[in-house]
Parts: structure tokens; C-alpha cells; sequence
């Protein structure tokens, strides 16, 4: 565990050095993917991100890499490919090749699954969550049946959960004013992921939703054609957002969760004891990532206030404000996700 801090802290200090949306991978050379490992061949599999290495989630691939090499002998490599290189740096796009097989590992937001999963969005619901610990007993366990309900959704979808990982809550930057109460929104532009439920979320808080790729964010923050966005703040610091905003909210609106998912072609090709090593990496990897990216928290609020942004921690009162006003939210999804779905992950409706 001490490794993998270090290397989350060292992501930190190398953030000033390293341009949100650059290239790179692991390994250089591909080769064929998808065939069981059985007369001692190497089978490269390539693996797609999001974010790029300087991202706390980096953490979780490139520690499942580590860890399938290791027990599997050598047998399987897996070559990381960041900043979706992989789907010329369409989100949407990696996770549909993962579901058709042409992206043989992919790690991405499962806000954003969403989309194909609309049950996955239950996760997202704005203020559902109050804490960590709610978040570790209602999402993270795997014999939770919160857990056992993403894998069911995704597998439905044609890929294998290896494991749940975290960037933490969503919290709210903008260019303009402090904002502290719903009235202070109310027709600012923000950008938000593709995901319906969040769009609606803004929406129902009076503000304008502006669904973007990750990767234009900075830009358009830049240029003034949003006015802020909201993120965890360890995505702000990767993302270099503290350059172009001046506040930021502490709100835990949402909790954000990414999912290590394995094709449905490359986890059928796998044998049993294969799967087993397979799972057995996906959720070490994911846990360990989960536990250095609460560590390094404090580090990455440290690098926005350093920046000179103004950071505002909302009350539980201010935040019961916020909620109140996505009220019409729970009661639109009550019946696309479902009851007794926001049951097993702690909310009851009255």
C-alpha cells in the first residue's frame, strides 16, 4: 500500500508538468487478444482509460497490470492506453467497444453507463449518498446487493465487472461567485457528463446543463462558453481546471464510481482458473485505489487552494437545500430505475 501512495503522490507533484489530454501507453508493441492463454503464447490485451496517468484511477489499472502479469506468469500483458486513445477520445464511444469486443479491458465513470444501463444511474442520484461509509457498505462491497446489481445491469450489457473503483464525491468549480445556496445556480452554465440524471439535476436547480466530453472542459472553461463544471477535485487537479476557475463548493452532490469491466470475448476465453485470477487482481486493484485516493485528498484540495481558488465547505443544512430542489429528480427516476433498486442502495421513498 505504501507503493501505491507514493505513486498517488507522485501523480500530484507531476501534475504542473503534465498537459491534461496527453498521450501515452505502457507498452508499445499489441498483439492478439481474446484467445485462451494455453500453450504457453503471450496474449496482449489492451486496456483503455479515460484519464491519464497523473488520475488517482490510473492507480487501479495499472496495479491490475501489475498483479494479472505477476499471477498469471507472464502469460497475459496488459498494455494501458490513457485518455481513451483507443476511441480517438470518445468516453461514450470506449465503453461501446467494450461492449462489442474491439476494447478488450475498459475502465470508465459509471455515471456514464448510465446510457446503456439506465439503472446504473441510481449510483449518481445528486445527495443520495451522505458519506464514504455509505458509499463502502451500499457500493464498493462486492457481496453488497448494490454491488451484485452493477454487475448484473453490465453483464446484461456484454462485459464482465472486474472490480468498482472511486473518484469521490462531485464537488462544483465556477468562474463567477461563491455559491452556497440553489438561488446562487440559477442560470449559470455548467458543464455536466452524459448523464441524464445529472443534466436533469441542474435543470431542476435552475441552472443550464451542458453535457461535454471530459476532455473539451478545460477549453471551454478557458474560453467562457461554460461557466463551471463539477467534478471530484482530485479530476479538477488532473484536468488543470484550478487555472480557470476561482471558486469552488464543497457539496458531495454526487458520488462518482468508475467500473474495470473485461469484454464479454475476452472473459469467455479465459479458463476458470484464469477468470478467478482475473477477478481475484480487478478487485485488489480497485480496493487499493480506493484507500490511496482518500489519502490523497488532502493533497489535491491543497493544489486548488494553492492556485488561489476559494474553496467554500457547505453545511449539512446548505446541503439539505440542494437536495431539496432536486426533489422532482428522485420522483422522475422512481419508476426508470426503479424502487426497490434505490432500496438496496438506502434510499426509501415515503
Amino acid at each position: 500500500m505504501k507503493k501505491l501512495l507514493a505513486m498517488m503522490l507522485a501523480c500530484i507533484t507531476v501534475l504542473s508538468l503534465t498537459a491534461c489530454g496527453g498521450n501515452s501507453n505502457d507498452a508499445g508493441s499489441t498483439g492478439d487478444s481474446g484467445n485462451a492463454s494455453t500453450s504457453g503464447e503471450v496474449i496482449t490485451l489492451k486496456a483503455g482509460m479515460s484519464g491519464n496517468e497523473t488520475s488517482p484511477t490510473y492507480i487501479a489499472l495499472s496495479e491490475f497490470k501489475r498483479l494479472v502479469e505477476e499471477r498469471t506468469d507472464g502469460r497475459y500483458v496488459i498494455e494501458i492506453y490513457t485518455n481513451d486513445q483507443l476511441s480517438s477520445g470518445d468516453q461514450m464511444k470506449a465503453i461501446e467497444m467494450g461492449m462489442n469486443n474491439t476494447i478488450d479491458i475498459e475502465m470508465h465513470a459509471g455515471s456514464l453507463w448510465g446510457t446503456y444501463a439506465p439503472q446504473m444511474q441510481v449510483v449518481s442520484t445528486p445527495f443520495l449518498f451522505s458519506s464514504y461509509e455509505d458509499a463502502d457498505k451500499l457500493v464498493l462491497d462486492p457481496e453488497s446487493e448494490g454491488y451484485q446489481l452493477i454487475e448484473g445491469w453490465l453483464a446484461e450489457k456484454g462485459v464482465h465487472t472486474l472490480g468498482i473503483l472511486e473518484q469521490g464525491f462531485r464537488q462544483l468549480s465556477n468562474s463567477k461567485k461563491e455559491i452556497v445556496t440553489p438561488e446562487d445556480i440559477k442560470g449559470m452554465k455548467f458543464r455536466v457528463p452524459q448523464t441524464a440524471i445529472l443534466i436533469d439535476a441542474f435543470d431542476a436547480m435552475g441552472a443550464s446543463a451542458s453535457p461535454m466530453s471530459f476532455s473539451e472542459v478545460y477549453t471551454a472553461l478557458q474560453q467562457g462558453t461554460i461557466d463551471g463544471q463539477e467534478n471530484p477535485l482530485s479530476a479538477m487537479v488532473t484536468g488543470k481546471f484550478e487555472e480557470v476557475q476561482k471558486y469552488v463548493t464543497m457539496w458531495n452532490y454526487s458520488y462518482d464510481i468508475f467500473v474495470l469491466n473485461a469484454s464479454g470475448k475476452v472473459w469467455d476465453s479465459l479458463s476458470d482458473e484464469d477468470k478467478a485470477i482475473f477477478d481475484e487482481c480487478g478487485k485488489e486493484a480497485c480496493a487499493a485505489e480506493v484507500v490511496a485516493s482518500r489519502e490523497a485528498d488532502d493533497g489535491f484540495r491543497k493544489t486548488v487552494e494553492d492556485a488561489g481558488v476559494q474553496i467554500t465547505n457547505l453545511t449539512a443544512e446548505q446541503q439539505a437545500a440542494f437536495k431539496e430542489a432536486c426533489a422532482p429528480v428522485y420522483e422522475k427516476y422512481k419508476d426508470v430505475i426503479g424502487e426497490d433498486v434505490y432500496a438496496a442502495f438506502g434510499y426509501e421513498f415515503s
